[in-house]
């Protein structure tokens, strides 16, 4: 059974006495929150772990705050395909894409992978989708008798949460046999997903100035005296949502603007902004500065394993490209800083990886980061967020590695153009547009598509371009996306 592949890139390097000092901060943090590490209540068969068992793979997004599938790309849900291997189970809401399921297996050479279609709940329906698989009497009985016929079964969710960890609980009851869960403790998942939490840890185990300036909101009142404090000193300031994913729930502002405005319409405009993004209420918030001049903005990806199989593995670290005032991502490529400044950026997610694993962590897990200054040399390293969950750059890693054995040795860029005006298109037309440009087992070089809904709905691409060299692998998703667009158009 292929499982999914983890190739480090860097080596973990720790020093004894940096472990003991995390070790002993993550101990106080277990003993002020004891259920951040607690999985017994979902039973004695279900574990944080990855087996060498068939996976049962899904992506929901509808736990976390601001970005669910009726905000963001639906298409999405189709992601765990290139994370399955033959014999493993894919859950998708609603209809199926046959077409994109062809795709992997026939072009990508993935395997037959078995999909199972979970009708749509609709706007008005609240129970996640986890549990929903739970009580549909089909799916549990196919995914149970998987698990039975060859002892155990791995779930590898896109976020860990609490409804993932009862639907496994559910798996293994009926099943009889072990249940693991690619994903941390759902308190923990929910913790290092929480920008404000995470915050404290990077202050705790790197030093405040490893982070931009930041402040907790409780308040509408509050919100806006920070708001105003801040704007006081720097050029712009962020408003962030802390449990939102990415840019969603990112409220930046103009310095400037702000300057001649009474505090009573600085707190209109920044509730009137967070009721635009549906965030009307949701305190506390994270206000920060919005670090200005970014000569790169690097996200590490690791995958941290169990404390007893070693040190977190991390697999690359790649500078992400964002648009727009909120600095959405669509796109990212391999990092290219000097050696000493990856060095750096590597020590320091070495030592917040080693924390999470510490606390019981387990999983797929990213830091992104931003190198302020005029220029690379002079540039200070300030830690953002983590993502513990799988992302627009985990994914492709992770499927480059299937494809070619070491990302490294064939480097990708990601390209997430979205809201776009082209005119709709079938996948099928996409896959035959770029006929003789798409990437195949044992060529290393071409595109290959991560979803197919943007080029159905006409809202833009998703893809990325493999190569021997960076420049080669932009060069393949340029002249992707042109031979897409000029047939769009």
């Amino acid at each position: 059974m292929a499982s999914i592949p983890f190739v480090a890139q860097y080596p973990s390097t720790i020093s004894a006495a940096e472990r003991v000092r995390l070790d002993r901060l993550a101990r106080r943090l277990l003993a002020e929150e004891p259920a951040l590490q607690r999985t017994d209540f979902f039973g004695p068969d279900v574990r944080a772990n990855l087996g060498d068992g068939p996976k049962l793979l899904f992506e929901d997004h509808g736990e976390v705050h601001l970005f669910s599938d009726a905000g963001g790309d639906s298409s999405l849900k189709f992601r765990p395909l290139l994370l399955a291997s033959a014999d493993d189970l894919v859950i998708v809401e609603g209809e199926r894409f046959p077409a994109f399921e062809a795709y992997c297996r026939d072009v990508l050479g993935l395997g037959q992978i078995r999909v199972l279609s979970l009708p749509s709940a609709g706007r008005n329906v609240r129970t996640p989708m986890p549990l929903r698989c739970a009580r549909h009497e089909k799916i549990l009985s196919i995914v149970a008798d998987r698990a039975r016929e060859s002892g155990e079964i791995n779930i590898v969710p896109y976020i860990g949460t609490g409804s993932v960890w009862r639907l496994a609980q559910a798996i293994a009851e009926a099943s009889g046999v072990a249940v693991n869960v690619a994903a941390p403790p759902p308190r923990l998942s929910r913790r290092v997903n929480d920008k404000l939490w995470f915050a404290h840890r990077v202050a705790e185990a790197l030093g405040r100035n490893a982070l931009p300036t930041s402040h907790t909101a409780f308040g509408p009142a509050a919100l806006t005296a920070q708001v105003i404090a801040i704007a006081r000193r720097y050029d712009r300031v962020v408003v962030k949502v802390p449990d939102s994913a990415g840019s969603l729930g990112n409220v930046v502002l103009n310095a400037q603007q702000l300057r001649p405005l009474a505090p009573r319409d600085v707190r209109d405009l920044l509730l009137d902004q967070l009721n635009r993004r549906g965030a009307a209420g949701a305190y506390p918030l994270m206000v920060s500065v919005w670090d200005a001049p970014v000569v790169s903005s690097p996200s590490v990806q690791t995958w941290i394993p169990g404390a007893h199989d070693g040190l977190p593995i991390i697999e690359g670290i790649f500078e992400q490209i964002v648009s727009g005032p909120s600095a959405e991502f669509v796109g990212a490529r391999p990092c290219t800083a000097p050696s000493h400044v990856v060095e750096r950026i590597v020590g320091e997610a070495g030592k917040l990886a080693y924390l999470l694993q510490s606390l019981g962590y387990f999983g797929r897990c990213s830091f992104d980061s931003v190198l302020v200054g005029r220029d690379m040399e002079q540039a200070e390293l300030h830690w953002l967020e983590c993502n513990g969950r799988w992302g627009g750059v985990s994914v492709p890693m992770t499927l480059v590695n299937r494809l070619t054995g070491k990302w490294m040795r064939h480097p990708f860029v990601v390209a997430q153009k979205t809201g776009l005006n082209l005119a709709p298109h079938t996948f099928e037309w996409a896959v035959d547009a770029l006929a003789g440009r798409l990437f195949t087992p044992g060529s290393n070089v071409g595109a290959v598509f991560l979803s197919p809904g943007y080029i159905v709905h006409g809202e833009g691409e998703h893809l990325i371009g493999i190569a021997d060299t960076v420049t080669a692998a932009e060069r393949e998703v340029r002249e992707a996306l042109r031979t897409l667009a000029s047939g769009a158009a």
